[in-house]
């Protein structure tokens, strides 16, 4: 009778699986070394051999896939070419050896078929060994599973190969040569563009001369924002920078004229003839209008529209009387916005000193001599604005002594039709001054005023090549096509290009007014006596109410600020005294007499 050997079997059933394990690990870690050699040879052989075969060094996915499946073949390869299968009676006497048991288990499997005693015997004590529990736990310290020494080898070479594939180009001649090649061809374009940036720069700032002249350098008239595609200049990207730092430059100089004299000479100009208080109707109502507003052109044809009624015989007497006055009135409101000096004084203000010093120019030159708190920068600006205020108070001026002399011309010509048709002689030869002073005054007035339409279109041409400029440089110069634009702001002047028009200071003013409100009934949330006597006397409010919610509050306190647990006994024998003192308080009778003030304030 043969014994059941199904404990044997089983450790060495498990003692099989565990050395097929280490010989795997063993032998897939030796086969990924050499996989890891072949991918680099492969991957560096790829580089060079990319010089001559372009094909070669293409990073394409393929490989990934094809070092994959090189792996997975060599390590099936290694597996199912280890050798034969060991048998039973070799594992058992390996586990012999390993757990030193003298040959007990490979002799119980061998004399397994055999029925004699001493089979019988040896079986029976390799029995008794395999079902030991603690044969499992030897057996595992035994057949250990681990990796041979220098294991990261393989891998680290695969990773390496990988790596060399993807991220290091393929050698190859023909891109170097490409590459010298693009850099001069972006080399040329770069300085095409610059060349074609400034030179539109310059022609739109030129066509209007008083901005070139504005603008120019000393001693070189022309050639305002210097040459970017300078033949030195041995890359694109240093065409680009040298052109950016031109453009900043004009830029920069366009800024300080928007800020300086001139502009402040026309803002001076624009704040005193804005105090103009145009009539309701009246034959210079649009005149005043167009001044106020600051519209140059628009006051200029008003003016020549005046001039040739006053030249012309068709006004009668009240008329230019009327006339007369209303230009004496306007006349007046220049000279008053004049003399008000708003921005001079603003700036007086800004910089810390007295703003009534504006209408004394020897006392501002005094006070910022002695000021020392004021830099050389800071008392420029302020000298700066001195000089606009008053060349801007030279125009006003201009434009006060033609009123003054349309209104002379008024009243001459009033006094020449008074006198009879009989002396026509005379009065033919008188009023061939009148026009003549008529005339002056109104080329007074236009010469003013085409000074502020001079300043004005310097303002507008300025802040459009400004606009220009600052696009310029967001874009970097790399685009000649962008200045299209620019090359028809030098033709048109600007107008009809979004964010380049005319600005103009909306006119706003404030009325108090009371409205009328009617009272809908609601609930009073609120009341507060305004100039009446205080409410005095006692209190005649139900206190219970209030002692309830003491009560009840009295240990919790509120949500947003909640008692602390080491005051609530605190809180509980001070509001619960004091919930007896509000108890016993009302259970008094009511006073009848009133109490004075001055006796409730010493009881509260």
């Amino acid at each position: 009778m043969m014994l059941n050997l199904t404990p044997i079997l089983t450790v060495i059933s498990r003692a099989r699986r565990r050395i097929m394990l280490a010989d795997l690990v063993r032998v897939g870690a030796k086969h990924l070394l050499w996989t890891g050699v072949g991918l680099a040879v492969v991957s560096v052989g790829a580089k060079i051999a990319a010089a001559w075969w372009e094909p070669a060094g293409d990073r394409s996915f393929w490989f990934f896939w094809l070092a994959f499946a090189t792996i997975a073949a060599l390590a099936c390869w290694g597996f199912f070419t280890r050798g034969a299968r060991s048998t039973d009676v070799a594992i058992a006497s390996a586990i012999d050896v390993r757990l030193k048991l003298h040959d007990r288990l490979s002799t119980a499997v061998a004399v397994a078929h055999r029925t004699d005693a001493f089979a019988r015997a040896a079986v029976e004590d390799g029995l008794r060994i395999a079902s030991d529990k603690r044969i499992i736990e030897a057996l595992t310290r035994a057949l250990p599973i681990d990796a041979p020494a220098r294991w990261w080898a393989g891998p680290t070479l695969v990773a390496i190969s990988l790596a060399i594939w993807w991220f290091v180009p393929g050698l190859s001649f023909n891109k170097a040569n490409a590459a010298v090649i693009q850099s001069d061809a972006d080399l040329q374009a770069a300085r095409a563009a610059a060349k074609v940036q400034i030179e539109t720069l310059e022609s739109a700032i030129e066509t209007n001369p008083e901005l070139s002249q504005a603008l120019a350098k000393s001693g070189d008239d022309k050639k305002l924002t210097g040459d970017a595609s300078d033949e030195q200049l041995k890359s694109a990207d240093a065409v680009r920078r040298e052109t950016t730092r031109k453009v900043n430059e004009l830029s920069k100089r366009l800024d300080d004229l928007l800020a300086g004299e001139k502009a402040q000479q026309l803002e001076a100009m624009k704040d005193a003839l804005s105090r103009i208080e145009p009539s309701e109707a009246g034959p210079l109502k649009k005149l005043a209008e167009a001044l106020k507003r600051g519209d140059s052109q628009a006051a200029k044809s008003e003016l020549a529209q005046l001039q040739k009624q006053l030249d012309g015989e068709q006004m009668d007497e009240k008329s230019r009387q009327e006339l007369a006055k209303k230009l004496t009135e306007l006349g007046q409101q220049i000279k008053d916005g004049a003399n008000a000096k708003d921005a001079l004084k603003k700036a007086l203000e800004n910089a810390g000193l007295d703003g009534e010093l504006a209408n004394n120019p020897d006392a501002v030159k005094a006070a910022l001599d002695a000021a020392k708190n004021l830099n050389d920068e800071q008392k420029q600006a302020i000298k700066q604005a001195l000089a606009a205020q008053s060349k801007a108070n030279e125009a006003l001026e201009k434009l006060s002594k033609a009123c003054d002399s349309m209104c002379s011309q008024c009243q001459s010509g009033g006094e020449k039709s008074g006198k009879g048709e009989g002396k026509s002689s005379k009065g033919g030869a008188g009023s061939k001054g009148s026009p003549s002073s008529g005339s002056s005054g109104a080329e007074m007035a236009s010469d003013a005023l085409s000074e502020m339409e001079m300043l004005n279109e310097l303002m507008k041409d300025a802040e459009s090549a400004r606009s220009q400029c600052q696009k310029s440089s967001c874009s970097g110069g790399s685009n000649p096509s962008a200045d299209g634009g620019l090359s028809r702001m030098g033709a048109n002047r600007a107008r009809g290009m979004g964010g380049e028009r005319t600005k103009e200071e909306t006119a706003t003013g404030t009325k108090a007014r009371k409205e009328k409100v009617e009272s809908t009934g609601g609930e009073v949330i609120a009341r507060q006596l305004v100039e009446a006597p205080p409410v005095v006397g006692e209190s005649r409010a139900t206190l219970q109410q209030l002692s309830g919610a003491i009560g009840k509050g009295s240990e919790e306190g509120t949500d947003e600020d909640p008692v602390p647990a080491n005051l609530r006994e605190v809180h509980k024998h001070y509001f619960g005294d004091l919930k007896k003192k509000i108890d016993a308080k009302t259970a008094q009778p009511v006073p009848q007499t009133p109490v004075s003030p001055t006796t409730q304030g010493k009881e509260e």
